[in-house]
C-alpha cells in the first residue's frame, strides 16, 4: 500500500516551490494561518506528519493558492 507521504509528495513540492518563488508568503505565515506551530508545519512539509489534519492542511494550501 502506498504511504500517505508519497501521495502528498507532489503537493508538498508545489507548496515548497511556491514559497521559494514568492516573497508574499513563508512557512511561518502558513503555520499561523492554520493555527499550528512552525515545527508542526515543518513536519507536515517534510512528510513526517501524515495525519488527517496534515493532509487537510496540504490540500487547503494547494486550494488556497491554486497550486
Amino acid at each position: 500500500m502506498t504511504d500517505i507521504a508519497e501521495i502528498t509528495e507532489n503537493d508538498r513540492n508545489k507548496i515548497k516551490k511556491y514559497v521559494e518563488e514568492t516573497n508574499n508568503i513563508n512557512f511561518t505565515m502558513l503555520a499561523e494561518r492554520f493555527k499550528i506551530s512552525k515545527s508542526q508545519m515543518s513536519k507536515i512539509m517534510s512528510g513526517k506528519d501524515t495525519s488527517v489534519k496534515a493532509t487537510q492542511t496540504i490540500d487547503s494550501i494547494v486550494t488556497m493558492y491554486d497550486l
